[in-house]
């Protein structure tokens, strides 16, 4: 690494990127970097590369102290593959930290972090990079969801990190994710944190119109265009003028509505139905889906090229299974929202009912813990929220209702391991015996799996499963755990 003097002065096309953008040529990839307080757009030669870094002789100059000098290299090769040179703070892509000295492949729309910018590679037809910051249109409001926004996963904040960037742009962003994860929130979230935050902020669920008035609700219409049109409408894509168009299940769009999507994004200009006259608009798109893009470009069902156009980056939203960190959070504002709404004082949520919580897979994610929480207030009669206000285990909730493959990897399950004794083979016939019962297996297996972890180390194991070392003693006795383990911590250490 070279040393250098005096404060660093990028050149001002390397922060706004604008002068560099005039010269890409068409149908090129170029890579996008973003960074706070600064942005740049390159051309990426096809044949070449380009330096990523704090130094002025890097291609790229990202002058923030959480980059090196020379951090990384992008090659323009097919695919476009990019190289850690062994920086400080490493690079990411999609949150997976690369390995120094090895050049990785990058898939399109792929989120590379290096330090505290994020860059993405795109095409250069894809004319909806990276603007100047105007001002907001006065007077336009701004439409909010009611759920509340809780990040304790370190994975959520990782993401709520990548938002804080891409929502200073104007990227068009690809939300992926499960049913009910909260791929409106992050859209919610981009819109808030980008200069159109005081515009208007549409959603359209494309599943839920009918063929035959999506295109009159998207596009707008003139008075006569069909019958029981008595006067002119102008359509959401209007309506979103100077603010972001979220457009929900973007998969569901007809093949004949997608042709006329990419033509409004490659002109930025909308036409009504049964009009002449096109109107220019100003939009930031937004779209979500739970399902894979690129397998239904693949099977012909989804158009390439609008895939491309709408890919600017693409965002996946892990599923509550994944973040069960958030689970204790969520649903005790869930509970205070029902409270409120209810006109009732707050109700905790017992202990062995956060467990059960906490051990089911959420097929649903959020959605899900929404419905189950507002049920167990609507059906609490005292003053605490317990297990028997849960649903029961025929509906199949509970520890034992899942067949997700990451729970099962993740807990081991008591008789294939002697370590963890076995739970008594006849249940209770109580409901509210057995959901206790089935909170004390949940409680073992975690202590099991801690215990592994650590090596068997009893002060480690207690901090992960962030109770104190007396209490883990007293459960490792009460359950009956295998004690002599000084062995295994002296081979851990």
């Amino acid at each position: 690494m070279d040393a250098e003097t005096g404060p660093m002065q990028p050149r001002e096309e390397d922060i706004t990127g604008t002068e560099t953008h005039t010269h890409v040529a068409l149908g090129r990839p170029h890579l996008v970097a973003m960074w706070p307080g600064g942005s740049a757009v390159k051309e990426l030669p096809p044949a070449g590369s380009l330096s990523i870094g704090r130094s002025r002789r890097c291609d790229v100059c990202i002058d923030h102290p959480s980059v090196s000098r020379e951090h990384a290299v992008f090659y323009g090769s097919n695919p476009v593959s990019v190289e850690d040179l062994g920086s400080t703070n490493g690079t990411s892509i999609a949150g997976s930290r690369i390995p120094k000295g090895s050049r990785v492949g990058l898939e399109r729309g792929q989120v590379v972090t290096i330090g505290a910018a994020v860059l993405v590679v795109r095409s250069a037809l894809e004319n909806d990079v990276v603007q100047p910051e105007v001002a907001p249109r006065p007077g336009a409001t701004t439409q909010r969801g009611n759920l509340p926004v809780i990040v304790a996963d370190e994975g959520m904040r990782e993401l709520y990190r990548v938002v804080d960037l891409v929502g200073k742009g104007d990227l068009s962003v690809i939300l992926l994710g499960e049913t009910g994860a909260g791929k409106d929130v992050i859209a919610d979230a981009v819109h808030r944190r980008s200069v159109r935050a005081s515009g208007a902020y549409v959603r359209v669920n494309c599943a839920a119109l009918p063929d035959a008035l999506l295109e009159s609700e998207l596009f707008g219409y003139e008075r006569g265009a069909f019958t029981g049109a008595v006067q002119a409408k102008p359509g959401l894509l209007e309506v979103a003028d100077g603010g972001t168009l979220f457009l929900d299940e973007i998969a569901e769009l007809p093949l004949a509505m997608q042709a006329k999507l990419l033509r409004v994004l490659e002109s930025r200009e909308v036409t009504r139905v049964g009009g002449l006259k096109s109107r220019a608009i100003d939009v930031r798109f937004i779209c979500a889906t739970n399902r894979d893009l690129l397998a239904l470009v693949r099977q012909g069902a989804f158009r390439q090229d609008l895939y491309f156009r709408l890919n600017g980056i693409s965002l996946l939203i892990p599923p509550l299974r994944q973040r069960r960190a958030e689970i204790a959070p969520l649903a005790q504002a869930f509970v205070a929202q029902a409270c409120r709404d209810g006109h009732r004082p707050g109700l905790p949520i017992s202990h062995e009912a956060m467990l059960l919580l906490q051990a089911h897979p959420w097929p649903g994610n959020v959605r899900e813990l929404r419905n189950v929480v507002e049920r167990a207030v609507t059906l609490c009669t005292g003053s605490t929220i317990d297990v028997h206000h849960l649903p029961p285990p025929e509906a199949a909730f509970g520890p034992s209702s899942g067949s997700d493959p990451l729970q099962r990897a993740t807990i081991p399950a008591g008789p294939g391991d002697p370590t963890i004794p076995s739970a008594p083979e006849t249940m209770p016939l109580g409901l509210h015996d057995a959901a206790r019962h089935a909170a004390q297996s949940i409680e073992r297996r975690r202590i099991a799996e801690a215990m592994d972890r650590c090596g068997g180390n009893q002060t480690r194991a207690a901090q992960m499963l962030r109770v104190s070392r007396r209490t883990l003693v007293a459960r490792l006795t009460e359950y009956g755990f295998a004690r002599p383990l000084k062995k295994r911590v002296n081979e851990a250490d």
